[in-house]
């Protein structure tokens, strides 16, 4: 046993962005190898986001906004997995990792929260299932080749209607995101004219929607009104003190009644706090964020502390307005990862701690068409000196000096070559899929999360579930027609059985979600499995289902799956 008095202590920093990586560096270079420091994050690597309307609007390439976190955390424990739950009465995160979806509990003795925020899009009717978001590398990738395809097909249509739709293109939301993305997107559309003959540049309509009175609310008036000319200088429209109230796949209706045909919507509103987070009763939360104090220790938790977007810090003693809190900024990120670090070493090693305190030096917002705006150290600034400032900007805080490289070099040949049109999809995962099993192979054990729904197609499989209330397992087994999987799916728990083939067969296999989707849009549907489960499983087995034992839970406390976790059935899904 080791002795605990040598045993180094464990940090453990949930998420990748911007404040858990500069969070973890920073430790690394202030604890050396006197602690383990461990970063989660659900990708293996970095997106460096003020780069991704530049992916979606083909300026660089989609690797160059990301770098691998391996590459840039050198000594750093790097764990590819998703956080499923936090114990904070135990310190334990538990994560869901590798292909048996199985859950893991990992101790810590200090925990920093970075997950940063989600996109929540419900409230307008129809926009979450038809808006592309901006949110990472995916986002910023089906962007672009939807653009593309959307100019592709008004090339050859000869429908008026449809070619008005396909041409028209609406970006929600006038913030730094916002108005970055409408100006790529615009570059890119009036840079591939040229390979569409049958595409007039008259019949490109791009709007920019914006619900206050100007656009660029972070910046002065008068730099808004400058980024305001020169989008409208380029033919995007701007409607202010404006909303989509709905959405449909070919259209939106905005709070002034008016009704625009498009099949292209890009939302860069709807940030919300993490859903794991907001679930946690135990962290104290204001204004939907985890409440810090000014050394970023969340409030009455031990060892505990929160960064970025998902943190409400305040600049000063007594904050009253919101102002008075670091806004959610790459810059303002960075330097809270150092304090946290600090401020945590501070506590391992000895040491009064620091309060965080950081004056924002400016900020800057590209407009496309090689103009942008910017105010830094008080100085205003806009135009091509403003454009070239930003890059030289973004370009200094890129991680790492090969990445810098690739960037510029894409920048320069931007500059002189026309934008590629090639469309480079993106293996989509399928909602259905047909898996082969070998005779003996396990297909799903006790303790794993209920990944999906099968159906036997042919051979056999042996369904084995342990029964509290008798001596003997249930033992059942299925043929061609037979399913299984529904039991748990329905009861929102883990595994509590296990299921092999007995012979080499083939099942379909229906994703989790989607199943829960169709079961609860289709009564029939609903309907046959609220007959068949109670009818072919023990009571004493399926309330197992509902609520795991102690037995097929790793953690060992019959936790049941939290309730963030737990999909709408009904619910249409985003779109991809």
């Amino acid at each position: 046993m080791v002795n605990d008095a040598l045993r180094k202590p464990v940090i453990v920093i949930l998420g990748g962005g911007f404040a858990g990586v500069f969070a973890a560096k920073s430790l690394k270079r202030r604890l050396g190898w006197d602690a383990e420091i461990e970063l989660i994050n659900d990708a293996n690597y970095f997106v460096f986001q003020p780069l991704l309307p530049g992916v979606a609007g083909g300026g660089i390439t989609s690797s160059d906004a990301v770098t691998p976190l391996r590459a840039m955390l050198k000594d750093i424990h790097i764990r590819m997995a998703e956080v499923f739950d936090i114990d904070l009465a135990a310190k334990e995160i538990i994560v869901v990792q590798g292909t048996k979806r199985r859950l893991i509990p990992l101790a810590y003795d200090h925990l920093v929260i970075a997950l940063g925020q989600k996109v929540d899009l419900s409230r307008v009717p129809g926009l979450a299932e038809h808006a592309f978001t901006m949110k990472n590398l995916g986002d910023a990738h089906r962007l672009r080749n939807h653009v593309i395809d959307c100019l592709e097909h008004a090339d050859v249509t000869q429908d008026p209607k449809l070619k008005r739709e396909l041409l028209t293109f609406v970006v929600a939301g006038a913030g730094f995101s916002g108005v970055e993305t409408v100006g790529e997107m615009k570059d890119l559309i009036d840079r591939s004219l040229k390979f569409y003959p049958n595409i007039e540049r008259e019949e490109i309509r791009v709007l920019l929607i914006e619900f206050s009175d100007r656009i660029l609310q972070q910046l002065p008036p008068d730099l808004a009104e400058y980024a305001s000319q020169q989008l409208r200088k380029r033919g995007i429209e701007i409607l202010l003190e404006t909303e989509i109230c709905s959405a449909t796949g070919s259209s939106i209706e905005t709070t002034d009644d008016r009704i625009f045909g498009t099949k292209t919507i890009v939302a860069t509103i709807g940030n919300t706090p993490h859903p794991l987070v907001m679930s946690l009763d135990d962290l104290p939360k204001d204004k939907g964020k985890i409440a810090v104090d000014r050394f970023l220790r969340v409030s009455g938790v031990d060892s505990v502390w929160a960064i970025g977007d998902l943190a409400l810090i305040p600049l000063v003693e007594e904050p009253e307005e919101y102002e008075q809190f670091a806004p959610p900024t790459a810059q303002f990120a960075v330097r809270e990862g150092g304090c946290v670090a600090r401020n945590i070493a501070r506590t391992i090693l000895g040491g009064d701690l620091i309060p965080f305190s950081y004056e924002s030096k400016g900020a800057m917002a590209s407009l496309g068409g090689r103009r942008a705006v910017a105010q830094v150290y008080g100085i205003r600034m806009s135009g091509m000196l403003a454009w070239f400032l930003w890059r030289a900007f973004y370009l200094s805080f890129l991680p790492g000096g090969i990445t810098r490289v690739r960037v510029l070099v894409n920048w320069i040949m931007d500059a002189v070559l026309p934008r590629n049109t090639v469309q480079v999809q993106q293996a989509e995962s399928q909602s259905t899929r047909y898996v082969h099993f070998r005779k003996g192979d396990e297909v799903f054990e006790p303790g794993m999360l209920a990944d999906g729904f099968y159906v036997v197609l042919s051979g056999s499989f042996e369904l084995k579930i342990e029964d509290p209330s008798a001596e003997e397992p249930v033992i059942r087994t299925l043929g061609p027609g037979d399913h299984f999987g529904e039991r748990v799916i329905f009861g929102d728990g883990l595994r509590t059985g296990s299921v092999r083939a007995l012979d080499a067969s083939l099942a379909l296999v229906v994703n989790r979600e989607d199943f829960e989707r169709f079961a609860g849009a289709f009564k029939v549907l609903g309907d046959y499995f609220s007959d068949y489960i109670p009818k072919t499983f023990p009571i004493s087995i399926h309330d197992a289902g509902n609520e795991p034992t102690s037995e097929s839970t790793p953690t060992g406390k019959g936790s049941p799956i939290p309730r963030w976790r737990k999909p709408r059935p009904g619910n249409a899904a985003p779109r991809q």
